[in-house]
């Protein structure tokens, strides 16, 4: 089992793959319905499942509620069950990979009736506190771009390409596949009442070489990273890219499967060194080409006060829109019928030979 976030707060809204990981995937589950717990806990059950018979699966955890999973993806029969509903998914490929099944009816009308007033309440408090924390986001984001402004303007970037080159060639050497390589996307992590929380390993822990890029911000980390996953598809290698959870425009990790190999942004805040017990474990440093002048420090101070404070204010807004949102999901299972439920859920429990 591999863990990740399913969706990102980010300075640009929320971010999420789904779109991304119905075109991989061969079978998907559109599930529909209001948020609830229950909704999870089917979904899990899924996964265990699929684990069972032998499958390699992927779960897909809520941003804001730490035991919650909103997405199953099933490997070795490329099925994906996304509970769509919060994100406006609509399929498109209905009667081929596309099924969809509604679980609007398990809600007892008698007894939203009852809780309704309550669950207003909580649904105008869940999208107050989810916009305030964008925005601070958003501000924290703009902070970062003139940080980068900042370090690119000490940056020595001749020696970066060398040593680029030099990265590519070791990773690469002369490996060529007479195939198409494939690309997927997932999400590194995302910020969260608890700070910024990411699966960087459940992601690698089965990869046997893993390079923890050293570097400031806007020394061309992203960027190094989108690079080595084009050429790894030009070679006809499989990349899959690994997105940022706080810029949804960045590029945190690419992973190249058939060279058990994986590279990773390793700064703040998400900071790795390597493990002892893991020979594949090396740091890349790229802060090395970048000599920040005694000015260029100043400036730096200046912003990281302030994206640090941006930061705290956007997580003190997550713990309000954490708590809507968790009361929502109480209320909403209130109101399911299990005998409508279990009926519902029973046909997506399909044995299959690995």
């Amino acid at each position: 089992m591999t863990y990740y976030f399913g969706h990102a707060l980010t300075g640009q809204g929320r971010k999420h793959l789904y779109k991304e990981m119905m075109e991989e995937a061969t079978l998907v589950y559109v599930l529909q319905g209001a948020p609830t717990f229950q909704g999870s806990e089917l979904l899990k059950e899924l996964g265990y499942f699929y684990v069972k018979q032998g499958f390699e699966v992927e779960w897909f955890k809520h941003a804001l509620l730490e035991d919650t999973v909103e997405a199953v993806y099933v490997r070795g029969c490329n099925r994906l069950f996304v509970w769509a509903s919060e994100w406006g998914i609509e399929p498109t490929l209905l009667g081929t990979k596309h099924r969809v099944l509604s679980f609007y009816d398990c809600l007892a009308e008698e007894q939203l009736a009852v809780v309704g007033d309550k669950l207003a309440h909580a649904m105008k408090d869940r999208e107050l506190y989810r916009e305030k924390c964008i925005t601070m986001l958003e501000i924290a984001k703009k902070l970062h771009d003139d940080w980068e402004v900042v370090t690119q303007s000490c940056m020595d970037w001749q020696a970066l390409n060398n040593q680029v080159e030099n990265l590519k060639s070791a990773v690469f050497q002369s490996i060529t596949l007479n195939k198409t390589g494939i690309r997927t996307h997932r999400l590194l992590g995302t910020l969260t009442p608890r700070g910024a929380q990411n699966t960087v390993e459940s992601i690698t822990k089965n990869l046997a070489r893993r390079l923890m890029i050293k570097g400031k911000p806007g020394t061309g980390k992203s960027s190094l990273m989108k690079g080595l996953a084009d050429e790894a598809n030009a070679r006809g290698l499989d990349a899959q890219i690994v997105w940022c959870g706080l810029d949804a425009g960045s590029i945190d990790m690419v992973i190249i499967p058939e060279l058990n190999f994986c590279i990773f942004d390793s700064t703040e805040p998400h900071v790795f060194e390597p493990q002892d017990d893991r020979l594949g474990d090396e740091i890349f440093d790229m802060g090395q080409h970048c000599s920040l002048s005694e000015d260029a420090e100043g400036k730096i101070e200046e912003i990281r006060v302030k994206y640090k404070a941006a930061l705290q204010d956007a997580m003190g807004y997550a713990t309000r829109y954490e708590e809507a949102e968790n009361t929502i999901r109480q209320l909403m299972d209130r109101c399911l019928s299990t005998a409508v439920w279990r009926e519902k859920t029973a046909p997506l429990f399909e044995r299959l030979t690995k």
